[in-house]
């Protein structure tokens, strides 16, 4: 909704200024065929120039791509204009309603107009009338043209009268002056809300009639007779704003202009001023786009997270692939570029399950950690290259020393990948890799058994190994509730329902949208024996608002699938982050 109102004030915009240039500049003189290209072109310019981007002639940039993929829970990002069921009675939706409700009953006039012609062509006798072909009406009718067709009862008019509306209305008929009715009219439909839609409707009404008034005098037929007939034609007008009437108000206006003298040509040049006007319209257009992009590329994060790897001493958790919101590019030493987002990502050997399989094969909690009881998320920064080797591995963020370097010990030995590629061409990719270490009660316990049994005073490696030992013991916490499983619960529809449920549920909070608040919010919740969600808490606020919010979709979905473990129904923790976004 955000783009089609821009779009709409973009197009009003332009309507308003090209009037004022007419009336300004062009509404007294007599270029009458050079005004009539002029109203249509202003109209048709009007509606197509936001929808030009000169944005690659100002800077050139690569395509922005989107690439979505999950094995577990992506993070969920929402904006005030996302898919919210919420009341749909807010004053944007009333205003939007109202707008088309005007518009689809403007839209229906138009039908029953054009109904009204044809029925009139039905009832009409096709026939010539001094050579020319016409609908002869038996009723009391104002002679009026539309496209190809010339209604007109002859019966009401002396002989030069006749040949006074034919001549008119024939200029009608062969310069396809309804075409530029029918514009006029669709835009006043479309802006019906701008007086300058209507008076530029108006003034291309009037210029057609001026055109066809001068090809009468042109033709040889005597003013003053022609004006005093203008003048007696006193009938009640076409119940249609569709056809050129041969006594179009207003007359005055009419007879004025035929007597003003002519315009010199050198008054043509004035014409190019619509030269820059456009190329000031389209230069604004685009300017506008360009400063959108950059306001959200400064909201996007530079790191863009892969996978999320939760190491415990019972397992690696599942890993989590999280969506890009926008691609940009950094130079490296060597000057090449540095993808976030690419047309085709970079893929582990294997695929995400393997990658999660070599995590958890290679990946060891520290034993100093687990004596310390240290644990964190550790997030790593790295590049696949356009070989498809990891480099330039770093930290994001630390938690510990020896957790930072056991995260990058195992990253660093990551067989290749395959590269990933934009536009066919293999290209650097950056990703983000977070890994959570965490100690569950119930292994602190059993590996604090078996430290003390081994001895502290062993040599690191045999410590790491009874870690690593440890490691592959799968057990719940006190309220029996596991971290991992053999088998993951799963929201009915998989991972696609579960987005479309939220896009359809969660809102952002009007509040939170007035103060500018956002951020990220997660929640922790447990998906019990029997599917439902219980024990749903925030484990890292932002704001009470968006806190709120984040809890009440979470604890209004639907069962889930349980998870099962040794095949066993069990409660299984899950978290979700949900991202609140402002555009």
């Amino acid at each position: 909704m955000e783009n089609l109102l821009i779009y709409i004030i973009k197009v009003n915009t332009s309507l308003i200024l090209f009037y004022l240039c007419y009336k300004l500049f062009f509404q007294r003189d007599t270029f009458w065929v050079i005004r009539r290209i002029y109203l249509i072109v202003s109209v048709l310019f009007s509606f197509i120039y936001p929808l030009i981007s000169v944005e690659g002639w100002i800077k050139k940039q690569e395509p922005v791509m989107t690439a979505i993929a999950s094995i577990q829970l992506d993070e969920f990002i929402i904006t005030p204009a996302g898919g919210a069921r919420a009341s749909i009675f807010t004053l944007e939706n009333v205003l939007w309603g109202v707008f088309s409700l005007i518009v689809m009953l403007m839209f229906l006039r138009i039908c029953v107009q054009l109904f009204s012609i044809i029925k009139r062509r039905i009832k009409g006798r096709k026939t010539e009338l001094q050579g020319v072909p016409v609908i002869r009406m038996e009723e009391k009718i104002t002679p009026f043209s539309f496209f190809k067709w010339i209604f007109i009862n002859p019966l009401l008019h002396t002989h030069s009268e006749t040949a006074e509306i034919l001549a008119h209305e024939q200029t009608h008929a062969r310069q396809w002056h309804s075409v530029d009715v029918f514009i006029g009219q669709i835009q006043t439909i479309l802006c019906w809300f701008n007086p300058a839609a209507w008076l530029m409707e108006r003034e291309i009404r009037h210029n057609l009639e001026f055109l066809a008034d001068n090809q009468v005098l042109k033709s040889g037929f005597e003013p003053k007779n022609y004006q005093y007939h203008l003048l007696k034609l006193t009938y009640e007008p076409a119940d249609s704003k569709l056809i050129n009437q041969f006594n179009v108000s207003p007359i005055k206006k009419r007879i004025k202009m035929m007597n003003s003298k002519k315009t010199k040509k050198a008054g043509l040049i004035k014409y190019a001023l619509i030269i820059p006007v456009a190329l000031t319209l389209l230069w604004l257009s685009s300017f506008q786009q360009i400063l959108a992009g950059l306001k959200n590329n400064i909201g996007k994060t530079t790191e863009t997270p892969l996978t999320e790897v939760s190491v415990s001493v019972k397992d690696v958790n599942a890993v989590q692939k999280q969506a890009a919101a926008v691609a940009t590019d950094q130079q490296t030493g060597k000057d090449k570029k540095i993808y976030e987002v690419v047309e085709t990502p970079p893929e582990f050997p294997g695929g995400p399950d393997a990658l999660m399989k070599f995590m958890s094969e290679n990946i060891k909690y520290p034993a100093e950690a687990v004596k310390d009881k240290i644990e964190g998320k550790v997030i790593l920064g790295f590049v696949v290259d356009d070989t498809g080797k990891v480099t330039d591995i770093r930290v994001v963020r630390s938690v510990a020393p020896m957790l930072d370097a056991e995260a990058i010990r195992v990253v660093g030995f990551m067989p290749s990948w395959e590269p990933g590629k934009q536009k066919g061409i293999p290209v650097n990719v950056r990703f983000v890799l977070p890994v959570a270490f965490k100690l569950s009660p119930s292994a602190q316990k059993n590996i604090q058994e078996q430290l003390e049994v081994v001895g502290y005073g062993e040599p690191k490696t045999k410590k790491e190994e009874v870690v690593a030992d440890a490691m592959s013991v799968a057990a719940p916490d006190k309220d029996g509730v596991y971290d991992q499983v053999d088998f993951l619960p799963v929201f009915p529809g998989g991972d696609q329902g579960l987005f479309g449920w939220l896009s359809q549920n969660i809102r952002y909070p009007a509040e939170a949208q007035k103060l500018a608040i956002q951020g990220k919010v997660l929640v922790e919740y447990v998906i019990d024996t029997d599917g439902s969600i219980k024990n749903a808490k925030i484990s890292r606020s932002v704001n009470e608002f968006l806190d709120k919010e984040a809890l009440r979709v979470i604890n209004a979905m639907p069962n889930w699938t349980p998870g099962k473990h040794k095949d066993k129904v069990v409660k299984v923790r899950y978290t979700l982050p949900i991202q609140f976004r402002l555009q």
